[in-house]
């Protein structure tokens, strides 16, 4: 089971990588007084465009995502995750993946260039944990035609693992 939630974990590590990154290392600029949580909301928004959601689902979504969004960057300032950890991880991420390593070399090689603490590594378990719970409850907003018009990895993130459902049942 501890196997499967670590997987989980780096799964969900690595694919949300760009869109927290970004999300908290952004306030300069054009986009200067829009806070860490409002671009996290603002770019998984973006990445749903293509799926054309009712207004009832976009307003259900951006709850969903505003709560989540709000309990991470919290818990990640006091954890002591800053926005230069997660650009670093984001290019770590990037680098491994443009090498061909597959999903455990790719978090061997993030684990490496981040060297977070042990703390550290607690609290971007649980925030990608609870990212990862509120991503499989939006999915289940959306109708199976929507999802289909999602790039694969959003589509991989939005359903439940096959291991975890077995675990469950």
């Amino acid at each position: 089971m501890k196997k499967m939630l670590m997987a989980l974990v780096a799964v969900s590590l690595l694919t949300l990588s760009p869109w927290t990154a970004q999300a908290q290392e952004k306030g300069k600029g054009k986009k200067g007084n829009v806070s860490p949580e409002q671009q996290m909301i603002d770019q998984f928004m973006k990445q749903l465009e293509k799926a054309e959601l009712t207004e009832e689902q976009s307003t259900k979504i951006k709850e969903l995502w505003t709560k989540v969004a709000k309990e991470v960057t919290k818990t990640r300032t006091e954890g002591g995750i800053t926005a230069e950890i997660l650009k670093k991880r984001t290019e770590a991420t990037k680098e491994a993946r443009e090498a061909g390593k597959k999903q455990k070399e790719v978090q061997e090689a993030v684990d490496k260039a981040l060297a977070l603490s042990e703390a550290q590594k607690k609290v971007m378990q649980e925030t990608e944990a609870q990212l990862s719970k509120v991503r499989i409850e939006i999915g289940k907003l959306l109708k199976p035609e929507q999802i289909e018009k999602l790039p694969p990895q959003l589509k991989d993130n939005l359903k439940e693992k096959e291991g975890k459902k077995k675990k469950k049942a």
